[in-house]
């Protein structure tokens, strides 16, 4: 069996967008929790994947992301693991790469997290550019996809940063400047074809989010705007 569909979703909505002095699980500034907001829709994500029959989920290694699937992981028992294809993107932002916390944090934080999967690709280490992130998560998706071709693994789950979460689409659609939309927990969900390619189905969608759509963002050059993300 080889993978056939792929959901893809965003991170909720942050603490630090409403609280200037968030509180820090991984007591790192650059990783801030979900508000309670983006808990809800958490868990309204859950509640609309619990029944898409996803194989495994593979998050960003960021707090906020892991929390953002972790009702699903709780209630469905689905196998979680870190990917770094799905990690932040800084752009020209900072002078070097703000790291997550270790995994062996993460897992007393998030105690599901399967620790067995060796990510497909190492965290960055320097600044990357716009078209840097497409190369990382093309490279780590590629190889992801490859892996897990070989496994008995019909459906997964991506989940990310906004940036990442564009490019993932764009890497399985080989179509580098295609507009995805990635409000806080939307959902893009692709099918794989007879000849490997893969079709988007839904794009950035929040149906099943009852706020809707929540601070969609797209890439405008090598340096984040905040205020959008």
């Amino acid at each position: 069996m080889v993978v056939k569909e792929v959901w893809i979703t965003r991170h909720g909505f942050r603490e630090d967008w409403v609280n200037p002095n968030p509180p820090l699980p991984t007591h790192l500034v650059n990783d801030p929790p979900l508000s309670e907001f983006g808990r809800q829709q958490a868990k309204e994500l859950g509640e609309y994947l619990r029944d898409k029959h996803i194989d495994k989920i593979y998050s960003s290694p960021f707090y906020r992301v892991l929390e953002t699937v972790y009702p699903l992981v709780d209630e469905c028992h689905i196998p979680l693991f870190i990917d770094n294809s799905m990690t932040e993107w800084y752009g020209l932002a900072h002078d070097r790469y703000l790291p997550p916390a270790p995994i062996s944090e993460l897992k007393k934080l998030f105690p599901k997290l399967d620790t067995s999967h060796t990510s497909t690709i190492p965290l960055p280490t320097g600044i990357e550019t716009e078209k840097d992130c497409h190369i990382r998560v093309k490279e780590g998706l590629d190889k992801l996809i490859a892996y897990l071709d070989q496994q008995d693994v019909h459906t997964i789950l991506l989940a990310g940063h906004a940036a990442s979460v564009i490019c993932a689409v764009r890497a399985l659609l080989n179509q580098g400047s295609y507009q995805v939309r990635s409000g806080t927990c939307s959902l893009s969900r692709l099918i794989r074809q007879d000849d490997g390619s893969w079709k988007i189905l839904q794009n950035g969608d929040c149906s099943h989010l009852s706020q809707g759509e929540q601070r969609s963002w797209t890439f405008a050059g090598d340096v984040p705007d905040y205020e959008k993300k």
